[in-house]
């Protein structure tokens, strides 16, 4: 009805052009008889009114076909619905709609190839990284085997190895997850301190291996999230820390309030003119010689997976006097 209302009100001007025609008729009829014009004036006027309307009911139906049209047109773009669509134009409108038709089915093909084409991609991917994990846990397991029968620096070299591979293979897993259409994040509630053990764990042989002092304030505070998520979050945040530590490293866990988990580290920092940019992609800086070799995507998929999960991220830091990463996350009562 609505509808109905709008193709009314647009076509005023017309109907106010046959009312000016008919009052101009009946102004020559009233001159020529006046008991023809009493008794003719009211039927032209209603005659009139009710062409009117009956011209607008067919202009709605014919427009609400062509809207459907269009809309299953758009919805599936192809030559088939192009041709119901063109059944309702004609002429110019027609031939310039077709031409809007077929560049549309045109793209809209290559849009299918690059989907395929992406979905190939992203599936070797995943597959590459995941067949990756299988001779890291072979490297893992001689290490382990073979620990004291190797030199210490050989020990620190290979177990540097091991894990840079373990976090390039994740940030391909995670890039890979939160460009895919679907994210599979498993939200639950997740015990920070364990969490936090976790990353502590796998990063351990290089957190010694600089005697670096871990202090851990978290308790059996608990947030509501995606595990994984969460623990490579933190786990790039440790990465960080170890790659730009001073001398006498320090990290430090902590939680403030109820709803904010807070990381600090006394490494060399990041300068405050770096700071608005460094969740962005492939942005490294140039703080030391360690960030010339970074790829810049840590940060920025903890910014996505944080966005993800409604997470809110401050960070603060100065030359020289560490970093501080606050991650405060939403209060869910369950």
């Amino acid at each position: 009805m609505r509808r109905y209302f709008s193709i009314l009100f647009a076509h005023l001007p017309w109907l106010a052009f046959v009312l000016f025609g008919d009052l101009f008729f009946m102004v020559l009829l009233w001159f020529t008889d006046t008991k023809a014009f009493s008794a003719l004036a009211v039927s032209i006027v209603l005659f009139s009114v009710l062409s009117f309307l009956l011209v607008c009911a067919i202009v709605l139906e014919a427009e609400n076909r062509m809207s459907r049209s269009l809309d299953e047109f758009l919805s599936n773009p192809d030559e088939e619905h192009a041709q119901i669509l063109l059944s309702h134009l004609k002429g110019a409108e027609m031939k310039r709609t077709k031409e809007l038709c077929d560049l549309l089915i045109v793209r809209q093909e290559r849009l299918g190839k690059e989907i395929l084409r992406n979905e190939d991609y992203e599936e070797y991917v995943e597959a590459w990284a995941h067949e990756a994990k299988t001779p890291m846990a072979l490297l893992t397991m001689i290490l382990d085997n073979n620990r004291d029968n190797l030199d210490p620096e050989m020990v620190y070299k290979i177990e540097y190895i091991r894990t840079r591979l373990n976090e390039c293979v994740d940030q391909m897993l995670q890039y890979s997850r939160i460009k895919g259409e679907k994210k599979d994040y498993l939200f639950e509630r997740v015990a920070i301190k364990d969490v936090i053990s976790e990353v502590i764990e796998d990063y351990r042989p290089l957190l010694e291996e600089k005697d670096f002092l871990v202090i851990n304030h978290v308790g059996e505070q608990k947030l509501y999230g995606d595990r994984r998520a969460l623990r490579f979050i933190l786990g790039q945040i440790v990465s960080n820390s170890i790659k730009y530590s001073s001398d006498e490293p320090k990290l430090q866990f902590s939680i403030e309030g109820e709803d904010r988990l807070i990381i600090e580290d006394n490494g060399i920092g990041i300068k405050s003119c770096d700071l608005p940019f460094i969740f962005e992609r492939g942005f490294t800086g140039d703080t030391g010689d360690a960030r010339k070799k970074a790829t810049g995507m840590g940060l920025y998929l903890v910014r996505k997976m944080a966005d993800d999960m409604n997470f809110k991220l401050d960070v603060a830091s100065e030359t020289g006097k560490g970093f501080r990463i606050v991650v405060q996350y939403p209060m869910v009562e369950l």
